[in-house]
């Protein structure tokens, strides 16, 4: 085989292909051996041309929500239901199913409140269901300490993920506790605002699938 600067160059056409070596599967598990493999240009274009498409949000109409106590889990709710899209839906419970394998980007927003001078050690987490009901957290805990200056005070709170869903119908929860360290205090508050502003939800979820 002759040396690959010794073949001549040309433009490339969609119908063209070039060598690979294929390491991971379409679910994202590792491929064995890396096998050489040939590649459309019109895929390649396909895979570098996808983009984050929002699929869904949602958001909380209560006033306030949070846990009933020290050490206990509440699962966020975002307010109704939503089936719209063909990718990833929500229960009125909060549970994010995902319909398809894929990459996701995933962010939540949260207005956190409480007593004055009380000071808020809030952990929030995602937990994850597989389709054989196997469960398990996904991505490291989120923590908020915060001193409350003034009652009416909130602290706004965004958290971001990047998830790669490999198996149809997993199963997400938002969850987040009042630990120990703290205050037995800490909400999340929706805020409502003047100047015919629409209101603030205290949680929101925004999903984008990558197309």
């Amino acid at each position: 085989m002759a040396i690959i600067y010794s073949y001549p160059t040309l433009i490339p056409q969609f119908g063209d292909k070039v060598l690979g070596s294929n390491t991971v599967d379409a679910s994202g598990a590792t491929v064995s051996g890396n096998p050489t493999v040939q590649y459309n240009f019109t895929d390649i274009k396909t895979l570098v041309d996808q983009q984050f498409i929002q699929q869904l949000t949602a958001s909380s109409t209560a006033t306030s929500q949070g846990p009933s106590a020290t050490n206990t889990i509440h699962q966020i709710e975002f307010g109704p239901a939503n089936s719209t899209s063909t990718s990833v839906t929500i229960d009125v419970n909060g549970k994010v199913v995902f319909l398809k394998q894929g990459t996701y980007y995933i962010t939540q927003e949260y207005y956190l409140g409480g007593t004055q001078n009380n000071v808020l050690h809030t952990l929030f987490r995602v937990l994850q269901t597989l389709p054989d009901l196997s469960t398990s957290q996904v991505g490291a805990t989120h923590v908020e300490n915060y001193k409350v200056q003034e009652t009416s005070d909130r602290k706004r709170v965004v958290i971001s993920q990047m998830i790669n869903i490999t198996s149809p119908n997993t199963n997400f929860v938002y969850q987040m506790v009042r630990d120990s360290i703290g205050a037995n205090d800490g909400d999340l508050y929706k805020i409502a605002n003047g100047n015919s502003f629409t209101e603030t939800p205290s949680a929101q979820l925004t999903i984008s699938k990558l197309i």
